[in-house]
């Protein structure tokens, strides 16, 4: 069973007196649900629960592949962040996101849900090359980004085993895509002018961002200035919530969302073509047909 994530609200107990109440005169979005606009109609985005079984499924496919070469790889246990997966990339908030978890800074280090990169094994040469590769190739996105990747290790083996050939390089160019539309939205003229007006509604409130990003990086500033003091946590979180909370008002205040929705649109217009569109789909299927394969009995011996 997937554990619910704890809210910064329900850790925070005194932030009630904060949230509990609050009515948004003027807001005009009063009973409905604010968007949550997602470049390329939220294609890339994976629920909780979806990723961490794709990412089984990868791993068992790794796996395969090292026993095969007569490695012992033991599958790296997969943990998903919930806040990574329901973020808005643009950094737009939802109500109840703003409510009860902020801008999830404070909460994910007080609900003990911050990713610790594990000790690095020590593993011989031949199993680090088997793992990793060693013909190097490379290959332009549509972007113009270039990639360098390695097809005979069992890292890009095991993916394209779990998904399918062409997958690397397909999430790749798609990641690429999606990056290139959200910096068209972001340069877009009437995103600028709206992020400027939600500014100027912050400042009225007494914060000084220039951009739906600072209060973020302001937040993750002062975490570092409470050397991981309980008390100081809780009283940051509770500032949090405050921000997040004034922040969800001016984005409304100003249609923030429906700016990003409108200008998403026209770049995607202006972006996507039969080419693209088809990557999508097929993306899509695959990643369906990856959900629906059967979990692996992956069988290795040590080497």
């Amino acid at each position: 069973m997937r554990r619910v994530p704890v809210r910064l609200a329900e850790i925070v107990v005194t932030a009630a007196a904060f949230t509990a109440g609050c009515s948004f005169p003027g807001s005009g979005d009063r009973g409905q649900v604010p968007l949550d606009p997602r470049p390329l109609s939220g294609v890339l985005v994976t629920s909780v629960a979806d990723t961490a079984r794709l990412r089984e499924h990868e791993e068992s496919a790794v796996a395969e592949c090292m026993a095969r070469r007569g490695f012992r790889y033991e599958p790296e246990r997969t943990t998903v962040s919930e806040r990574a997966v329901t973020t808005n990339p643009y950094g737009l908030l939802r109500e109840e996101q703003a409510r009860q978890d902020g801008y999830g800074v404070v909460g994910e280090i007080l609900s003990g849900t911050r990713d610790h990169a594990p000790p690095a094994a020590h593993h011989s040469t031949g199993w680090t090359k088997a793992l990793e590769g060693t013909h190097v190739e490379k290959f332009t996105l549509a972007t113009g980004v270039v990639l360098t990747y390695r097809p005979d290790g069992c890292a890009y083996r095991g993916r394209e085993a779990a998904y399918g050939p062409g997958w690397n390089r397909l999430e790749n160019e798609l990641e690429g895509l999606q990056a290139a539309v959200m910096d068209q939205v972001e340069r877009d003229g009437r995103y600028i002018s709206a992020v400027a007006t939600w500014s100027s509604c912050m400042r009225k409130s007494g914060y000084f961002f220039d951009d739906l990003q600072a209060p973020r990086t302001e937040l993750a500033r002062d975490v570092e200035s409470t050397d991981g003091s309980d008390r100081a946590l809780r009283s940051l979180g509770r500032k949090e919530l405050r921000i997040a909370s004034d922040d969800y008002v001016c984005e409304r205040k100003v249609r923030l969302h429906e700016t990003v929705r409108e200008a998403q649109r026209d770049a995607e217009e202006s972006t996507l073509d039969d080419s693209t569109r088809a990557d999508l789909r097929r993306y899509q299927t695959l990643k369906r047909k990856a959900l629906r394969s059967p979990n692996r009995n992956t069988s290795t011996r040590p080497h």
